[in-house]
């Protein structure tokens, strides 16, 4: 090889080393583009779960929970994880689908008895396996008067022998 055509591979060898390195860096670029953005509120809520997690702080084994934790940041950047509303506007959107004559059941187990007929009780814990609550609804029904039974006459005594 000659020295002429050493510079020459040489050249070509840089150059395609530039040019490399330039779609490199664009793909990079591009990389980073397509990323969801995850927000520094999604990374601390992630590492203080991840911290509960180790420091056995939840109800779940730590595998469970190291799992969990980092679906639920998956799901966060995928824009499908949204825990900004309410407990009681999600549950009573849940009550809102139900037929009428069971929504009114299920709002006063969310926000108390609506009427005065109605009670509700709540049992159980969610480190027990869950709460329970129970809705009574009392409804008044026609009267009914139940009569006595008729007291039964005795039967008359044999006739007895002349």
């Amino acid at each position: 090889m000659t020295a002429r055509t050493f510079e020459s591979r040489s050249r070509q060898l840089a150059l395609a080393s530039v040019v490399a390195a330039v779609a490199g860096a664009f793909a990079g670029v591009a990389a980073i583009a397509a990323e969801p953005v995850v927000t520094t509120d999604a990374k601390a809520n992630y590492v203080k779960e991840k911290t509960n997690c180790e420091t056995g702080n939840t109800t779940q084994d730590k595998a469970t929970c190291l799992k969990e934790a980092g679906a639920a940041l998956e799901e966060k950047k995928k824009g499908k994880l949204d825990n900004s509303g309410s407990p009681v506007v999600n549950a009573t959107d849940r009550c809102n689908v139900l037929p009428a004559k069971d929504k009114a059941d299920c709002l006063a187990r969310i926000v108390g008895p609506v009427t005065p007929n109605q009670r509700v009780t709540t049992s159980g814990s969610v480190e027990g396996g869950g709460v329970i609550r129970e809705t009574t609804t009392t409804t008044p029904g026609a009267v009914i008067i139940i009569q006595p039974a008729p007291v039964p006459t005795p039967a008359p005594a044999p006739a007895s022998a002349p």
